[in-house]
C-alpha cells in the first residue's frame, strides 16, 4: 500500500523531469538539424556558449530549489504557510531580479566567460536570464500541485512545456537561428509559469504580490534598455570609469529601493495585524 502510494506520488514527477530535459535540450536539437549544415554547428556553438552566461541564473534557481523544496513541505502544516510561500516567492524574484541586472550591466567582464568568436551570441542572454526567472518562479509555483497530491497535472504541465518548442522551433529555427530558440525558450516557460499560477489559484490559492513580482524584473529591464541605449549611441563609455560607477550606483539603488518598499510593506502589514487584533 505504501508503495502504490509513492508511486502515484512520485511517478509524475519522474515524467515531468524527463519533459523538462526534453525542453532543455530540443532547441540545440533543432538547431543542429535544421539548419543548413554550413551553419549548423556554428550557431549550436553560439546558442551553448550564451547559455553559459546565463548559467549564472540556473545556479542560482537550482541551489534554490535544493533548499526551498524541504522548507516549503516543513512548512505546510503552519497556519501563515501561504504568507510565507509567498514572502519566499516576493524574495526569489528580487534576487533573480539582480542576477539579471548585474550580469546585463556588466556584461563588458561576465563575457569573458566565453570565447570571442561568441560574443555575436550575447543578444540573446537578457532573452535567456529572464526564460530562466519565468522557470524558477515556475518551480516556487509548483508548490501547489506537491502539497495537494496532484503531481499528475504538475506531469501533464511539463508534457506540454516540452511539446510546445516541437512546433515554435519547427517555425522560428530555420528563420531566426539561435535567436529563435532563446525566444523559444522564453515564451514557453512563461506559458508554463501562467498556466501552473492559474491553476494553482484553483487548487491551492496563494495570496502572491502580483504587483511587486512583476514590477521588480520590469524595472530592471528597463534600467537594462535605457543603458544600453545609451551605450549603443555613445551617450555613455561602457568600460569607462564613469560607467563603473554608474553602475555600481544603479545596483546600489535598485537594492535600496526594494529594501525602503520591503520595509514600508512589513510596517503596513503590521499596522493591518495589530488593527484586526484589537478589533
Amino acid at each position: 500500500g505504501l508503495w502504490k502510494k509513492m508511486m502515484n506520488y512520485s511517478f509524475p514527477l519522474l515524467i515531468g523531469g524527463l519533459a523538462g530535459i526534453t525542453n532543455e535540450m530540443f532547441s540545440r536539437v533543432s538547431l543542429k538539424y535544421q539548419l543548413p549544415e554550413s551553419i549548423a554547428m556554428h550557431e549550436l556553438g553560439i546558442f551553448g556558449a550564451c547559455y553559459k552566461v546565463a548559467i549564472l541564473m540556473t545556479i542560482f534557481i537550482q541551489t534554490f530549489r535544493f533548499a526551498a523544496e524541504p522548507f516549503f513541505f516543513a512548512q505546510a502544516k503552519e497556519k501563515n504557510a501561504k504568507e510565507l510561500y509567498a514572502e519566499v516567492m516576493n524574495w526569489f524574484v528580487v534576487a533573480c531580479t539582480g542576477i539579471f541586472l548585474g550580469v546585463m550591466l556588466f556584461m563588458n567582464v561576465v563575457k569573458y566567460f566565453i570565447g570571442p568568436e561568441y560574443y555575436e551570441g550575447l543578444v540573446i542572454v537578457p532573452v535567456l536570464l529572464i526564460a530562466n526567472l519565468f522557470l524558477g518562479v515556475f518551480f516556487n509555483l509548483s508548490i501547489w500541485f506537491k502539497l495537494n497530491d496532484k503531481t499528475y497535472l504538475g506531469a501533464w504541465l511539463a508534457i506540454f512545456g516540452s511539446l510546445l518548442p516541437i512546433g515554435l522551433n519547427f517555425f522560428l529555427i530555420p528563420v531566426y537561428g539561435y535567436v529563435g530558440a532563446s525566444w523559444v525558450t522564453l515564451v514557453v516557460y512563461f506559458l508554463m509559469m501562467m498556466v501552473s499560477y492559474l491553476l494553482g489559484q484553483k487548487y491551492y490559492p496563494i495570496n502572491y504580490d502580483i504587483k511587486r513580482i512583476i514590477g521588480y524584473p520590469a524595472v530592471a529591464v528597463f534600467i537594462y534598455i535605457v543603458w544600453h541605449y545609451l551605450g549603443t549611441h555613445n551617450f555613455i563609455n561602457d568600460v569607462g570609469a564613469l560607467a563603473w560607477v554608474l553602475k555600481g550606483l544603479i545596483l546600489v539603488c535598485f537594492i535600496a529601493v526594494v529594501y525602503v518598499l520591503e520595509i514600508k510593506k512589513k510596517r503596513v502589514i503590521s499596522t493591518v495585524e495589530t488593527r484586526n487584533s484589537n478589533v
